[in-house]
């Protein structure tokens, strides 16, 4: 019975032990106050042993990624004072409340600490500000993608940024890629509020000709997620013909345009309005228009034909239709490619009123 009641107060002693030891912090709650995109914020956590018992920190979870801890992890005694340094990555836009725990050898239960702030660019203060495109609660910066001028053997990237808005972890998914397109994902997979990137790979060598290729990508929001116009992603890539073949002739010809800004005037309630460009051949040789098309279905081009001798003009008619304007999301633009080794592209952009 007596070697029962000392063991009894033994554990008792040692509970009490255990329960006396104290970590106390000056401030438990640190607002960092306003910090800019990209820029790290760092807040400092001071605390104390204010128990005889030497204190030990044993572990500092922040429980997110976009937090890294820094602490004091030698014994200290009492009266001594250590700090904890939490450093916020700034990776996302807008207010932020972070609640970290520290464990300690004074308690099985963690003592909580709380970073609060606000990440903002001093001139755009939104998520939508920045992430323009929403995909259900998926925001990109963009859902309209060209990819840089390439020739045959070519491969060129375009980034697009995306932001988890939704409340579960997302993992990325292009459905529809063609076979000139890879997609790669950083990271495979976005936590809640995180930001990553899509980089779109074009390979030229799969194009199947010179010119505007175009087709629609769809971003799946989840699991089992169909294609439509709400998660489309449209995608343009121009090929030039390699200048090389055409540097051997004797005579070259060369292109010139009455104008590369095109405006037709005033819409209004009308089904379509129309305007010309002169395509003049002010060099030596034949000018041979290999490529003519339009960047979307508003507009209907045409030319009476396309080769031209030195010095010979014509007019191309370029009209707008508005039964086509719901469906364009960006700048009606014509394409001319041609065999001017100089200038073999030349963009047409068409505006009205």
């Amino acid at each position: 019975m007596m070697k029962r009641t000392a063991i009894t107060l033994l554990v008792a002693l040692l509970t009490t032990t255990l329960s006396a030891q104290k970590i106390s912090f000056d401030h438990s709650t640190v607002n960092v106050g306003t910090t800019l995109w990209h820029k790290p914020v760092t807040a400092t956590f001071k605390f104390k042993n204010r128990d005889r018992t030497p204190l030990v920190i044993e572990d500092v979870d922040a429980g997110c990624g976009c937090l890294q801890p820094v602490y004091t992890s030698r014994p200290l005694q009492r009266g001594e004072e250590g700090t904890i340094s939490i450093t916020y990555d700034a990776e996302l836009l807008g207010h932020f409340d972070r609640i970290i725990l520290v464990r300690t050898n004074a308690s099985a239960t963690p003592t909580r600490i709380r970073m609060k702030g606000l990440v903002s660019t001093g001139e755009k203060q939104t998520i939508d500000d920045f992430y323009p495109v929403r995909i259900g609660d998926v925001c990109l910066t963009a859902n309209d993608v060209e990819f840089p001028d390439v020739v045959r053997g070519d491969t060129s990237m375009v980034r697009i940024e995306i932001m988890n808005d939704t409340r579960e972890v997302y993992t990325p998914q292009l459905m529809h890629l063609p076979p000139y397109i890879t997609a790669t994902f950083t990271p495979e997979m976005l936590g809640r509020s995180r930001r990553g990137y899509i980089d779109l790979t074009l390979h030229s060598d799969k194009l199947t000709s010179t010119g505007l290729t175009q087709t629609s990508i769809y971003l799946a929001r989840f699991a089992g997620d169909k294609v439509s116009h709400e998660n489309e992603i449209r995608v343009s890539a121009i090929m030039l013909p390699d200048a090389g073949i055409y540097q051997n002739e004797l005579a070259h010809p060369q292109l010139h345009v009455s104008t590369t800004n095109l405006h037709l005037g005033k819409l209004g309630k009308k089904k379509k309005i129309t305007g010309t460009v002169t395509i003049r051949n002010t060099g030596h040789g034949v000018l041979h228009i290999t490529s003519l098309q339009a960047f979307n279905s508003t507009l209907q081009i045409s030319i009476p034909k396309r080769e031209l001798v030195p010095g010979e003009s014509i007019d191309m008619k370029v009209t707008l239709l508005s039964k086509f304007l719901k469906d364009v999301t960006s700048q009606p633009r014509v394409l001319l490619i041609c065999n001017d080794p100089q200038h073999m592209k030349e963009t047409i952009t068409v505006s009205y009123e």
